[in-house]
């Protein structure tokens, strides 16, 4: 049979193209012998770049350290009377509790020692009908 006859898949020079193929496929994806090994880690490298000349630029890296040393400076501050506060508002919960139970405490006491005075005060006299 001549080769233009047949399907293509079936001709003899596609059969050996797609099995060179499907061969360099897989002999580039597996890992060979000196493959398995991992490579050594490349080095860590930072680029700074250097600081700029530019007096504009120069200005505004100062100006947003000088703002971010105030926002830290003023966050701070705020967290110590926050603090300072909410340790005086407990004092003062604590002082208005005490004074309500003084308080409660002395009006009892004054009740009970009203009640003894008039008990002590009431005439012993037989009373007539």
């Amino acid at each position: 049979m001549p080769s233009e006859t047949l399907p293509v898949a079936s001709r003899p020079s596609f059969v050996r193209a797609m099995a060179f193929t499907c061969f360099l496929l897989t002999a580039w994806t597996t890992p060979g012998p000196a493959q398995t090994e991992a490579p050594p880690a490349p080095r860590e490298s930072r680029i700074v770049a250097p600081a700029s000349t530019d007096p504009l630029v120069v200005r505004r890296n100062a100006n947003a350290q000088a703002n971010a040393e105030y926002r830290a400076a003023r966050k701070k501050s705020q967290d110590e009377r926050r603090a300072a506060l909410g340790d005086a508002h407990a004092r003062y919960d604590e002082q208005i509790s005490n004074a309500r139970i003084n308080r409660k405490a002395d009006r009892t006491a004054a009740n009970n020692a009203l009640k003894a005075t008039e008990l002590d005060k009431t005439d012993t006299r037989p009373r007539s009908h």
